[in-house]
C-alpha cells in the first residue's frame, strides 16, 4: 500500500534526528500522529453526516449516533491497514475493536449531549462542532492506548508481555 510505504519512509527519515534514548517515544508519537489523522478523517465524517442529517430535520441523538457508526467503520479500516499495518486475525481484532469503539462512541455521545445541554449549545452551530472536536480528541488518547495494547498489537509482541 503506497500510503503505508510513504509513512514508513517519513518515520525512518525523521528517526535520524531523534536521540537514541527517545526513539521509542518518537515511534509511539509518530504512530499516534498517524492514528489522530485517521481519527480526524473519521471525525469529519461524523460532523458532516451529523450536520447534514440535522439540516434535514433529524433528531440530534440519531444524527450524531449515525455519524459515530460511520466514523467507527472508517477508522477500523484505516487503523488496520495504515496506522498499525495488521493483516492477520481480522475477525478476532474486529471482535475486540467493536466493543471498545461502542464504549468510546457511547461515552462520546453521552458527553456531547451532556455538554450541549449543560452549556445550552444550539444544534447547528460552531460551538457544537468545537465541543464535538474537544470530546473526540480527549477520547482519542484512550482509544489509541487501548487499540495499540489490546487490539492491534502484533502476535509476536503479545508473547513478550
Amino acid at each position: 500500500m503506497m500510503i503505508l510505504k510513504i509513512l514508513n519512509v517519513l518515520e525512518r527519515f525523521f528517526e535520524r534526528f531523534v536521540p537514541s534514548p527517545l526513539r521509542r517515544i518518537y515511534h509511539i508519537g509518530f504512530r499516534y500522529s498517524v492514528f489522530v489523522f485517521g481519527g480526524l478523517i473519521g471525525w469529519l465524517i461524523l460532523v458532516a453526516s451529523d450536520q447534514l442529517l440535522l439540516r434535514f430535520g433529524a433528531w440530534r441523538g440519531f444524527s450524531y449516533g449515525l455519524g459515530l457508526v460511520l466514523a467507527i467503520l472508517f477508522t477500523f479500516t484505516y487503523h488496520r491497514y495504515i496506522t498499525f499495518a495488521i493483516k492477520s486475525e481480522l475477525t478476532e481484532r474486529f471482535l475486540k475493536f467493536a466493543p471498545l469503539q461502542v464504549v468510546i462512541a457511547a461515552t462520546n455521545w453521552a458527553l456531547f449531549l451532556a455538554t450541549k445541554g449543560y452549556l445550552e449549545i444550539p444544534d447547528v452551530s460552531s460551538a457544537s462542532i468545537v465541543a464535538s472536536f474537544l470530546i473526540t480528541f480527549a477520547l482519542s488518547l484512550v482509544n489509541f492506548a487501548a487499540s495499540r495494547i489490546f487490539i492491534f498489537r502484533k502476535a509476536d509482541a503479545r508473547k513478550s508481555l
